[in-house]
């Protein structure tokens, strides 16, 4: 799954950020502002067919936040 969202992460930079890590902050280090967030939080929920609260997505700070989070919600 991490692999699956570090690919969704490299698309979605344009490849900009080629060697992104489990400790990346959303915003600070691969440069997404709101709306890109809630853009990506869009693919995501739909490639996985999962909702994401809104209340969530304050904790959904970096990379491994969101893997952390996917993993639990994920059915595989």
């Amino acid at each position: 799954m991490r692999e699956e969202l570090f690919e969704i992460l490299n698309d979605y930079t344009g490849g900009k950020i080629e060697n992104i890590g489990p400790d990346f902050v959303l915003t600070a280090d691969l440069g997404l502002n709101s709306v890109e967030l809630l853009d990506l939080v869009c693919i995501i929920e739909e490639k996985y067919n999962i909702m994401i609260p809104d209340r969530m997505l304050q904790t959904l700070v970096t990379v491994k936040d969101v893997v952390e989070y996917l993993e639990k919600t994920v059915k595989a």
